[in-house]
């Protein structure tokens, strides 16, 4: 006579679904995918804001009267190619 299977070996190991490992792995890559977003996006953030606060300055001076408008456009337009 054969003995019964075990329900178990019949449907093998992840018959009640991935379990805890794969759930947990899945979170970590997740929130790491958050934080690298998060990050790169201050980042990109703080560049744009460097430029921007360059321009006041640039504008602050130019209104002043330290540069003229020709020294103004120039400055400018360098700054909008970086």
């Amino acid at each position: 006579m054969i003995p019964a299977l075990s329900s178990t070996a019949a449907v093998g190991p992840y018959a009640h679904g991935p379990g805890f490992p794969f759930l947990a792995l899945s979170l970590f890559f997740f929130l790491a995918l958050v934080a690298l977003g998060v990050v790169f996006g201050v980042l990109r953030r703080g560049s744009w804001r460097a430029r921007s606060d360059a321009r006041s300055v640039l504008a602050d001076r130019f209104a002043r009267g330290d540069i003229d408008a020709e020294e103004y456009r120039g400055r400018l337009a360098e700054l909008s190619r970086r």
